[in-house]
C-alpha cells in the first residue's frame, strides 16, 4: 500500500509533538477511522525509495530544455558570455556557471 504525501503528513500530525505525543496504536486507529480504504497497521512498512517521491521545495532554475538550449548556443558561439546566456534564457548567471562546470 502506498500512501500519498498528504496522508503521510497527516500521520505525522496525528502523532503529535511535545507533551501531546500519541502511541503508534492510537495513530493507527485514528488514521484507519478516517481512511477506511487505506488502512495501516503497526506492521505497515514503507518500501518506496525516497528518491522516487516528489521533491518539495524550489523548482530547479534550469530544466532539461533550457540546458539543451544553452548547450546549442555555446556550440554555435563558444565565446558567449554567461551574462548574455543568462539574459537569453532567463536563468541566473551562477546557475549557468554551475551547469557549465558540470558539463
Amino acid at each position: 500500500m502506498v500512501l500519498s504525501e498528504r496522508q503521510r503528513i497527516e500521520i505525522l500530525i496525528l502523532f503529535g509533538y511535545g507533551d501531546k505525543i500519541r502511541s503508534q496504536a492510537e495513530v493507527c486507529a485514528l488514521f484507519n477511522a478516517k481512511y477506511p480504504e487505506n488502512q495501516i497497521s503497526q506492521g505497515t512498512k514503507n518500501t518506496v525509495q525516497y528518491t522516487d517521491l516528489h521533491r518539495t521545495g524550489r523548482a530547479p532554475a534550469l530544466n532539461e530544455e533550457k540546458k539543451l538550449d544553452i548547450a546549442l548556443e555555446l556550440l554555435e558561439n563558444p565565446h558567449t558570455l554567461t551574462v548574455s546566456l543568462s539574459r537569453n534564457h532567463d536563468a541566473p548567471r551562477t546557475t549557468i556557471r554551475r551547469f557549465l562546470k558540470q558539463e
